[in-house]
């Protein structure tokens, strides 16, 4: 409606004819201008949103192993137990996110039986974490989460077993 304002009143004034189109032509490319910017912004910023909430669940984990600590019969229970290779396979592709799991090897203080506890620490849910006790052959043996009582045999366990060494560690952010 300027630009047919600014026409009209160019016919009528041929004085000032050139500074009239001039002003009506700055008028409509500001608002075009204005329009092409913000729609640009919004784009560039659902661009941004978009990508920022992706997430890649293999670049925010951190895992750590040490297979040179012996337990059940063999140099490196994580290859050669095949429940304890499949259990870490599980877990390291799983798409969970902020959890600890550890695997710890305990050994018997007067036998030298060896046994594995998983520990599972979560910081998304408050306080929660849980642990499982494990013999050679991948048979579960006790569980308890932190909010359970002991079960039966749970204080027995540790009392009566040490921890050798952390063998396998996975934190996923």
């Amino acid at each position: 409606m300027i630009i047919r304002f600014s026409w009209i009143y160019t016919y009528k004034t041929k004085k000032n004819s050139h500074i009239n189109c001039t002003f009506a032509y700055i008028i409509r490319r500001n608002k075009i201008m204005n329009v092409r910017n913000i729609v640009l912004t919004l784009c560039c910023l659902l661009m941004v949103i978009v990508l920022g909430s992706c997430s890649d669940s293999s670049a925010k984990s951190d895992i750590t192993t040490n297979r040179n600590i012996p337990a059940c019969g063999t140099t490196d229970p994580l290859s050669n137990n095949s429940w304890l290779s499949d259990f870490c396979k599980m877990h390291t592709t799983t798409d969970f996110t902020g959890i600890t799991i550890t695997i710890s090897v305990y050994a018997n203080k007067t036998s030298g039986v060896n046994h594995f506890v998983i520990s599972y620490v979560s910081s998304d849910v408050v306080n929660f974490s849980s642990q499982e006790v494990y013999d050679c052959s991948g048979t579960k043996i006790l569980f308890k989460a932190k909010e359970d009582p002991a079960p039966v045999g749970w204080n027995e366990f540790f009392a009566a077993n040490e921890n050798v060494a952390t063998i396998w560690e996975l934190k996923k952010k």
